[in-house]
């Protein structure tokens, strides 16, 4: 569905999320479009004793909003919402958090910002590490160390994926972020929903079939990187919708080399790719998605 032209109370609860974000949707929503007409009551006690609210049960409010839907003055609206959301205001600030985790990853002396081990995998870790011919405190030792990388470097993520966020939302007045976390959705671009999904490396499937030329290939086809990372996905996540895809080719990029290839990225027409996947059940079926691709990286 794209949301120019259409809206749905299912889509609606994505995009605005909770009824708090709704009413304040119908509220700015009057102020824009004066030929809407909204239930009000006066509230009779306490302190807020003879405001207005609206009038509206929670079915009603999605109903509302459904009917109302105008697509150019609505994505004003949310985006001004979206501004005054924790993610947006963490984005913004991702910066000055990056140099304070950057800096204590350094004084604990954690050497390169990379994963220990791959996430779900740490019991295969620590397996690795007990088969080593070195003493129990040894072992313990590398344990402790890999378990604290690996925290912090998901807390690196978070705050990196917040900028990216906030940079992607900034690039271009036509998106619309969603003000929920349901999985699925977290952009409109054009009206189209788009999915983001962040990967930490264009798949090892694409690493062992391009060797030790893997980087270059992916920088100068990031298209086959998408096609990997929709065939080689988990199928218990399995999903053939349009994505903006985030993948890191290197661990340690910058948040100053993040702006930069944010900045210089084309958000206006995403590209389209064909690929196979083997489903247990199903057998393999052939699909064909839209979706945006930015390749992370130091050079």
């Amino acid at each position: 569905m794209n949301i120019k032209n259409n809206m749905s109370e299912d889509i609606a609860k994505k995009i605005i999320g909770k009824k708090e974000n709704a009413e304040l949707f119908l509220l700015k929503l009057k102020e824009k479009k004066h030929n809407v007409n909204l239930k009000m009551r006066d509230i009779t006690r306490g302190k807020n004793k003879g405001k207005k609210v609206l009038d509206y049960s929670t079915k009603e409010l999605w109903e509302k909003i459904v009917q109302e839907w105008d697509y150019d003055i609505s994505l004003q609206i949310i985006r001004d919402i979206f501004k005054l959301t924790k993610k947006y205001k963490n984005g913004k600030d991702a910066d000055k958090a990056m140099k304070i985790l950057i800096s204590e990853w350094e004084n604990l002396k954690l050497g390169s910002i990379e994963w220990p081990f791959s996430q779900g995998a740490f019991d295969e870790f620590v397996q690795r590490i007990n088969s080593e011919n070195t003493d129990g405190t040894s072992k313990d030792k590398k344990v402790k160390s890999a378990a604290v990388k690996y925290r912090r470097i998901k807390e690196i993520n978070t705050v990196r994926n917040d900028f990216i966020e906030t940079l992607i939302f900034k690039k271009n007045d036509n998106i619309l972020p969603t003000l929920s976390h349901r999985r699925g959705v977290d952009f409109f671009i054009n009206g189209q929903s788009f999915d983001q999904k962040v990967a930490k490396s264009p798949t090892n499937e694409f690493k062992r079939n391009y060797k030790e030329n893997w980087r270059e290939k992916a920088i100068q086809n990031p298209e086959v990187v998408a096609e990997y990372l929709y065939k080689h996905q988990d199928e218990g996540r399995f999903g053939a919708d349009s994505r903006l895809l985030i993948v890191y080719l290197d661990e340690d990029v910058s948040i100053d080399r993040i702006k930069t290839i944010i900045d210089n990225f084309n958000l206006d027409t995403p590209i389209e790719i064909a690929f196979s996947y083997k489903h247990k059940t199903q057998g393999e079926k052939t699909y064909k998605v839209q979706c945006y691709i930015i390749l992370l990286h130091n050079n």
